[in-house]
């Protein structure tokens, strides 16, 4: 079984490296309780989250060591049963189109009954898909009020909200303070 993960973990590093659609679309370790990973994990998303010299750097050493520590558990690399893979179709479905995204043009792209796939997702998550949507654009806008120096109106718009007043209404719904609060917010 052994070889067999390390198999799959080579293929998916090939894979990624050029890029073309791979058998193994994701590997899943369950490695929660390891705290080596859990520190690295947390290294990774502080220096994301705060206003760091070398960002850059410090991210690229992190990701290896990371890798490397993923390598000492393969034993506990997973795979997605079909039933999880929809959810994981899903998220990374909003993930990469959260800006302009809706459930007709995933279902068409699933090859899914529209009524179907908004109970599956529903079933499963325990969010509706526009929850999962809303849920995504929040914590983008989050990230980018507080990485950037983008105009709110223009955050707004890239995290998909046309209507800037509604934005506001529902950042202040998800976060307890408006947008520019939240920025300022230390």
């Amino acid at each position: 079984a052994r070889i067999i993960h390390h198999i799959n973990i080579v293929i998916f590093v090939i894979d990624c490296i050029l890029n073309r659609e791979s058998t193994t679309p994701y590997l899943y370790f369950k490695v929660a309780d390891i705290l080596p990973i859990q520190n690295l994990v947390e290294n990774l998303v502080w220096t994301l989250l705060n206003n760091v010299q070398n960002k850059r750097s410090i991210n690229q050493s992190t990701m290896g060591l990371l890798i490397l520590q993923l390598l000492n558990h393969t034993d506990t690399l997973n795979y997605i049963n079909p039933d999880e893979q929809l959810v994981m179709q899903v998220l990374s479905y909003i993930e990469e189109h959260y800006k302009n995204s809706s459930l007709t043009e995933l279902a068409n792209a699933l090859h899914y009954d529209f009524t179907w796939l908004s109970r599956e997702i529903k079933r499963k998550t325990g969010k509706t898909y526009t929850q999962l949507l809303h849920n995504k654009r929040m914590s983008q806008a989050a990230y980018l009020l507080k990485n950037t120096h983008i105009n709110i109106d223009e955050i707004a718009i890239q995290t998909g909200y046309e209507n800037i007043s509604y934005f506001h209404r529902l950042f202040y719904k998800t976060y307890g303070k408006t947008p520019r609060g939240y920025r300022f917010d230390k």
